[in-house]
């Protein structure tokens, strides 16, 4: 008996590793093309990630401008007495000259402006890195979806190796007079459905493949080869710890809080408007013969528009409310999603490993013991390919299961900002 149950659990092992192990393809071997590879071609040429990334420069580049002084103003000058003649040296009151003002804001507000501009640009950063974290889990997504596809693929023509040989034994069995040709054209019919799933599989490829393209900047049709095996799921930290990393990465987080100290910084800003700005100018004046004149002027604002200074302060106090609501809101859905998603990524692994240990061995063994028995006679060929197709969905569920997962911890990344499995 312990003899029986150690040949069973060796030769479940052995078609557990054979199961989920790809089949060797033929004719010309396909290229491997690596995930890594992949993300790093996209974060270089991706038109997205490139389009934000040019935001966020557009942004930097606009503190520096709101820091400036304003352009000097250069005035050249000639007053005359009538029009009769030119009167520069004859008359007192006729010169030529030339002076030059600057305007002054009141002390701080240059400042202020700055600090709005910076928290702007950066979160306009943290936008980028949202858009860099998108495009890469879009393309993870796709990449786990193309690896489905050609796990598929091997299950396919795996089934149809099964099928074939049971064909040559009902063929067989019917040439000996001991089966019907019933049983060869039911084969025959199931061969042909795994024909159409095979062309179904081909064509959602070629569709996964021009996604990927697409995100890569490549043509449509360009060649990806074959993806790598992404390996088994791993577990998952702790929500407690996906939460605290979600609060601190999250991009979208990260960039309502840049929102929020803009518009507080604004708010300042406003009060600030309340304090008149200045301007300083100073020239020189000839005439001719007579004394030169030299003027230096101070001109102070009169901020007698108190209204609509009142009105600016409160639609800056509005914008930070709103700010810090919407951060809240932003803040409650990421945590949401990120509990939706673990709990996907876990659901999925644990059912993988439900498949790999117990469903798909327990399927091909059933399969193999009722194979034997229709080889003499005690079934009908019903049961054998009922348990053809059992293992054929088992074993796509099991790929299915594995891809969900690996696309769930995609997308968990895109919400925390970092990578969540090390």
């Amino acid at each position: 008996m312990f003899s029986r149950l150690l040949r069973w659990a060796a030769r479940a092992l052995l078609v557990t590793l054979w199961t989920f192990a790809p089949c060797p393809s033929s004719g010309q071997e396909v290229p491997v093309v690596r995930l890594d590879d992949l993300v790093k071609e996209a974060l270089e040429k991706n038109p997205e990630i490139l389009a934000s990334k040019g935001m966020w420069e557009m942004a930097k580049a606009k503190a520096p401008q709101v820091k400036a002084l304003p352009d000097p103003m250069l005035q050249f000058e000639l007053q005359n007495i009538g029009l009769t003649g030119f009167t520069v040296g004859k008359m007192d009151m006729s010169m030529a000259g030339i002076s030059l003002s600057q305007a002054i804001p009141y002390p701080g507000k240059r400042g202020l402006r700055r600090q709005v501009a910076e928290r702007e640009a950066e979160g306009a950063g943290a936008m980028a890195d949202a858009t860099r974290l998108s495009v890469v889990s879009r393309l993870k997504t796709a990449y786990y979806d193309l690896v489905f596809i050609h796990q598929s693929l091997d299950v396919v023509t795996k089934t149809r190796t099964i099928l074939q040989d049971f064909e040559k034994t009902a063929q067989a069995r019917y040439s000996v007079g001991e089966g019907i040709q019933q049983d060869v054209l039911k084969a025959q019919v199931e061969l042909s459905m795994l024909t159409q799933r095979s062309t179904t599989l081909e064509q959602m490829r070629e569709g996964t493949g021009a996604m990927i393209n697409s995100l890569l900047d490549r043509p449509p049709e360009a060649a990806l080869g074959r993806p790598e095996d992404p390996g088994h799921a791993r577990p998952l930290p702790p929500l407690t710890d996906l939460n605290r990393l979600t609060l601190e990465r999250n991009p979208e987080l990260r960039a309502r809080q840049r929102a929020i100290e803009a518009s507080q910084t604004q708010v300042a800003l406003m009060k600030k408007e309340y304090k008149p700005d200045f301007a300083v100018s100073g020239g020189w004046r000839s005439r001719g013969g007579l004394d030169d004149l030299y003027q230096v002027m101070v001109e102070v604002e009169l901020p007698w528009q108190r209204e609509r200074r009142k009105y600016g302060v409160q639609e800056a106090l509005a914008s930070t409310e709103a700010a810090q609501r919407t951060r809240r809101a932003t803040e409650e859905m990421v945590l949401a999603k990120v509990r939706d998603l673990a709990t996907m990524a876990a659901k999925s692994a644990r059912l993988v490993e439900l498949y790999r240990t117990a469903i798909v061995p327990q399927a091909t063994f059933a399969l193999e013991s009722t194979t034997s028995a229709y080889r003499v006679g005690k079934v009908d060929v019903l049961m054998v390919l009922d348990g053809v197709r059992t293992l054929l969905e088992d074993e796509l569920m099991a790929q299915e299961q594995l891809a969900d997962y690996h696309k769930a911890v995609a997308r968990l990344e895109e919400v925390v900002g970092t990578a969540v499995i090390q």
